[in-house]
């Protein structure tokens, strides 16, 4: 391998880095902008409304015995935290937090 080649490998490798890392950064961004938009009270519609916007979010709906949760987090791995959201039966907001 030639000096040439080796030089261009590494600026190749660094801006494969700092394209993940922007993307990675993005990605926690915005699940933590999003989680903070869901106060006691906020309608599963409009959740589920303001979780499609999201460019790098993917969401999940469970029952639960006390009404439904989304679990709302990155489409890419190893991007943490994740929104954990609890509703209730009628299908508002109870608690919205970051795990």
């Amino acid at each position: 391998m030639s000096n040439r080649t080796g030089i261009i490998a590494v600026i190749v490798l660094t801006a494969l880095v700092v394209v993940a890392g922007f993307f990675w950064n993005e990605a926690r961004k915005e699940i933590v902008f999003l989680c903070g938009n869901f106060e006691a009270g906020v309608s599963a519609r409009s959740v589920r409304q303001q979780l499609g916007t999201g460019s790098f979010v993917r969401s999940r709906e469970e029952r639960i015995p006390s009404g439904s949760r989304i679990v709302a987090e990155s489409r890419y791995p190893f991007v943490r935290p994740r929104c954990v959201i609890e509703m209730d039966p009628r299908g508002a907001v109870t608690e919205a937090r970051l795990e």
